[in-house]
């Protein structure tokens, strides 16, 4: 098999996706600056979320900011992950799909700009429960200071971004360099310097997910978390990946150097951590329930049953993820030809993706008022979602239009170009 002509390998953003991400966009931010206006501000029945008398300006805001960080983070270190973990096992299988993927820590740049604005305006609301903690004198945010504080925690978390950006950028530098001499030395060079990035990512990653999302809780804590919170990334990437070919095939791009070998592979990675995901959660309940610590059940009653008031509101929501996040993408992918076929992969895709979001507002939400008290998905939150969408078109498009969509320049193309089920 021969590689198409050059103008299917060329991308140029069209009009019509320019139009449509610049849309997206703006009408996200339109919904975020009008939770501006005080009275959108009301979480739920136990009212602005505040501890110790600090009452924090505009929480939902940046609440909703918070969920909408959180499911952009994985799109782009989903991106930089899928990148290195090929690169380590030389695979040739992905060679074609690759460069997209690449592209992706350009979104980090986005992630980094999100990250800052929730901490400069909402720590004091999202992260309140130890920022402001309700009682000076409690023993377990008193031992868990040092890491919880707020100095320590703000510069962390920014610095690991500006660590998995350089990754990033090192990853695209030396490909899309390949493509103009083909130095196999290149791919060498990925290959250490991406196991050098699985052993940071898996570190720094774990310590992002305790700080953005169990820290909204600080008295519970899970020793699953970290790979829970992995399953979701790796979700997120190979969803958004495919979303992406998707769009890329029926623009009329890569001709037969993707094809459905290749989405079958897509596919079955989507489909695995799918499963995945369904244990991390199942193993986190049954290790939670038989222990019956009550530093740790704390999660679960919160959204599933408490003895004192029976089923609680969020055990909807919890029903709902567990069906859109793994029995529907189960069944929807489980035959070999619905993983061959693209469209049907793209549908299953964005069931995916709706997932993640259920899961991110699942674990936030509830964290924000003092009863736990239910508080309805609105326009509220759908405003920065559409501001992460919008903006993860146009940049992703951008970044894509700067160079080849294949690495012209790798040594394992050909077997890519030959790959077969």
């Amino acid at each position: 098999m021969k590689l198409p002509e050059e103008k299917a390998l060329s991308f140029q953003m069209s009009p019509r996706l320019r139009m449509v991400g610049l849309i997206i966009l703006g009408i996200g931010l339109a919904l975020v600056a009008a939770q501006l206006i005080p009275a959108s501000q009301v979480l739920g029945h136990g009212g602005d979320h505040a501890e110790g008398g600090h009452h924090a300006a505009y929480p939902r805001l940046f609440a909703s900011l918070h969920l909408a960080l959180l499911v952009a983070l994985p799109l782009g270190l989903g991106g930089v992950y899928f990148v290195a973990f090929n690169n380590l096992a030389g695979a040739a299988w992905c060679v074609t799909i690759r460069r997209i993927a690449e592209n992706y820590f350009w979104f980090l740049g986005f992630v980094l700009v999100l990250m800052i604005i929730v901490f400069v305006g909402g720590l004091g609301s999202v992260f309140s429960h130890w920022v402001h903690p309700h009682n000076p004198n409690d023993e377990l945010l008193a031992w868990k200071k040092p890491w919880l504080n707020t100095g320590f925690f703000v510069t962390r978390n920014l610095i690991f971004v500006v660590v998995w950006l350089g990754f990033g950028f090192l990853f695209w530098k030396k490909s899309t360099g390949q493509d103009k001499d083909a130095d196999f030395s290149r791919t060498r060079s990925m290959g250490k310097w991406s196991a050098v990035f699985v052993i940071i990512f898996a570190l720094s990653y774990s310590a992002s997910s305790f700080d953005l999302s169990m820290s909204l809780d600080p008295h519970w804590y899970s020793t699953l978390w970290a790979a829970y919170q992995y399953a979701g990334l790796a979700l997120t990437a190979f969803a958004s990946l495919i979303l992406w070919i998707w769009y890329l095939k029926s623009a009329g791009y890569f001709g037969e150097s993707l094809n459905e070998n290749h989405y079958h592979d897509m596919g079955k990675y989507m489909w695995g951590h799918s499963i995945f995901w369904a244990y991390c959660m199942i193993c986190q309940y049954l290790l939670i329930w038989y222990a019956h610590i009550p530093e740790e059940t704390i999660f679960y009653r919160k959204r599933l049953y408490d003895d004192a008031v029976g089923f609680q509101p969020w055990a909807i929501v919890s029903l709902l993820m567990i069906l859109v996040r793994f029995i529907v993408p189960f069944f929807l992918i489980i035959q070999r030809k619905a993983k061959r076929n693209i469209k049907h992969l793209g549908i299953a895709a964005i069931v995916v993706l709706v997932g993640q979001i259920i899961d991110v507002y699942w674990v936030v939400y509830p964290t924000l008022t003092p009863d736990s008290s239910f508080i309805m998905f609105s326009w509220q939150e759908l405003g920065p979602l559409m501001v992460v969408a919008g903006s993860f078109i146009l940049i992703t498009g951008w970044a894509l239009s700067r160079n080849s969509l294949i690495p012209k320049g790798d040594p394992r193309l050909e077997e890519c170009l030959h790959w077969h089920q």
